[in-house]
Parts: C-alpha cells; structure tokens; sequence
C-alpha cells in the first residue's frame, strides 16, 4: 500500500512537470479557451469580488448621489477606462478585443457600489485590469463607482457632458489607446474638472482660480514625481514637462472668481469657526487662520505656498484633512506641518472645519 502512494505521488510529481515544461494548455489570446473554462474563471472572479467586497461600507462623508461625484467619476473613466471598456455610445477599442478575456462593456447591472469600489481600488491579476494609481487612497474609487453605478443613465452626450464639460470641438471618441488625445489643448483638460473658470465645475475638483502660482506649481510636480498620491492627478500630472506645469499654475494663478463653497449636509460651521480661530489647547490642535487667513483680503494665506481654502468645497475640505489625518500624507515640505496639525481632529471636528471654510464666501480669490 506504502508503495502505491509512493508511485502515485511520484507520477503525479512527473505529471505536473511535465504539464508546467512541455505547456500543452495553449494560453495564446487568439485562441479561445476550452469550453467552460472561460465561465469558470469569470464566475471565480465574480465570487471574489463579492466576498470582498461585502466587507467594504461607503464612507458617512461620501455621497453616491452627488452629482459632482459622478462627474468625477466620469471624467476619470474618460482617462483610464474608456479605451478599454467603451463608454456610453462609444465602442471599445478594435485593439482591446483581441484581449483574452475581453474587457467587457460596462452596466450598472454588473455589480454594486462597494464591488465596483473593490474592483477600481485593487484590480485583477492576468486580465490587464490595474489597481487604482494612487497609492493609498481608498477615498477616490468611490468617484468611478458612483459614475458606474449609474452608467445606464447615461446617452453619449450626457456622458460627454459629464466627463468633458464645456470642451467645445472635442470628441470622446477622440481619445486613443492609452489616454487622452493630442487634439485637445491642455487647458482643456484641467477644465474637464476644474472649469475653464477654475471654480471646479460645482464641487468636481478643487477650486483653483487665484490659488498663488508657487503653490500651484510646487503641487503639479509633487503629482508629477509621485509625491503626492493620487489617481486622478497622477497620470495626467506625469507625462507634463516643467515648462507646461509652470504654465497651468500661471494660468490658474492668473484667474478671479467669487469663492462660494457648497454646503455640507454635516458639520456644525460655527463650531468649525471657534476651531479655525483658536484651536484647541487640550486637544493639541493648532489654528488653521494662523496659516490660512491673515493675507490681503483676510482670508487668503499669508504664505504663497500655503493654499487658500476659504470658499472652498466642504467635500475637497473633508478629504484633505482625512489624507493628512490618515494619510497617504504628501512628502512635500509642508506637508509635516499640516500632519501636525490634522493628527488629533476627530470625524466631527473635520467636518465642523470643512461646514466653517465651506460657507465663507463669496469672495473674491486674486492673484
């Protein structure tokens, strides 16, 4: 009996090598799998993402149902996906077909919101499906799956809206294998989100109009070098030269506009004020208006490589804040400062800061 265990392990250990060395399964692209291996492996990817992601909640400051949100997530998927995936009246990519398997054409049947988080966040081995860019930030996912989760809505010219604004001449179908097309100036791009105004198409990105042009050029080449996670900014930031990045920030330093921040639906403003202004000695939390307020019209920063965030969205505040509490932190040089001074905020003192900052306006941000 001993010796038939033996020789079976033996022959099986013969077997697998040779399997592993001769590879008689052929694993070319252009051929299709046996019959029901392919379904196999699909349903094995469903279940894991479902078993995964049943342990993903959205979080309380994040809202599926913000228009804003889904715009953002459209104009990423414009970026990263779209080659791949098609999009709304647009087809995949003649190249992308040839992929085994496919990348599929995308509806808002596939899978729920936390799976479509789970899917964005960490991607899929041996498919060509990536893991989100920016290291660490498990907030931005929750941006594509609030657009996927809605992607049957949408015709091609509501998406196109949505992903490109006001980019009068451009087409999504434009867009080529491996990002955004050549024919589109850059200043279009940035204002995909962040508006030809630089006021952040209502809460889709943050505002930039008036921001100082040393802030915004010190921030595109932290994005640029990897400095500063993200996978919105990160992809478009890398491939600008110097000369272009200085260019942006010029532009955007350069522009005016009345600061309205949108509400929050949480958080106690005035509690928020009493916290900007003085801080909390007990709590070792510093004043935020030592550093953000006190320049020309008050609420501008003192410094020009400090960020004005007076008027500013009370989402992008929450967000922020959350990064320098939690991290990724930015390894820029004042990026301690504010880790210092975000570590002992509680939820609800973040979002007391955020409703404060937010409701300051209108004003007017100036070079």
């Amino acid at each position: 009996m001993k010796r038939w265990i033996i020789g079976g392990v033996a022959a099986l250990a013969v077997g697998g090598a040779g399997f592993f060395w001769f590879a008689p399964y052929n694993i070319a692209a252009s051929v299709p799998h046996l019959p029901g291996v392919g379904e196999t492996l699909h349903q094995y990817l469903r279940n894991a993402v479902r078993v995964r992601a049943n342990r993903v909640e959205v979080p309380q400051h994040v809202d599926l149902d913000d228009p804003a949100l889904v715009r953002l997530g459209a104009g990423h998927f414009a970026t990263g996906c779209q080659t791949c995936h098609g999009a709304p009246g647009i087809a995949r990519n003649p190249v992308v077909q040839g992929m085994r398997p496919e990348p599929p054409m995308l509806t808002s049947e596939d899978f729920e919101p936390a799976e479509f988080w789970w899917i964005a966040r960490h991607g899929f081995k041996y498919t060509g499906m990536p893991s989100w860019p920016g290291e660490g930030r498990d907030d931005e996912p929750w941006a594509l799956a609030a657009f996927l989760s809605r992607y049957d809505s949408f015709d091609r010219a509501a998406y196109e809206d949505a992903a490109f604004g006001r980019t009068e001449g451009y087409q999504s179908d434009g867009v080529r294998f491996g990002g955004l097309s050549g024919a589109i100036p850059q200043e279009l791009a940035c204002a995909r989100c962040h508006g030809e105004d630089g006021l952040g198409r209502d809460g889709t990105a943050p505002k930039l109009a008036g921001q100082s042009e040393e802030w915004l050029t010190l921030v595109l080449e932290a994005y640029a070098e990897g400095h500063r996670e993200s996978g919105f900014m990160e992809p478009l930031a890398m491939p600008l030269s110097a000369e272009t990045r200085a260019g942006i920030a010029e532009r955007y330093a350069g522009m005016s506009g009345a600061w309205q921040g949108r509400a929050l639906d949480f958080g106690n403003a005035e509690r928020g004020r009493e916290l900007a202004q003085r801080g909390d000695e007990h709590e070792d939390i510093a004043s935020c208006a030592s550093c953000h307020e006190g320049g020309g019209d008050g609420l501008s920063p003192k410094r020009a490589d400090t960020p004005r965030i007076a008027g500013q969205d009370g989402h992008w505040l929450v967000t922020w804040l959350r990064l320098y509490r939690d991290g990724p932190v930015p390894e820029t040089p004042r990026a301690p400062l504010m880790q210092a001074a975000a570590r002992n905020l509680t939820d609800q003192d973040i979002n007391d800061l955020a409703a404060y900052y937010a409701s300051l306006g209108p004003a007017r941000a100036k070079k």
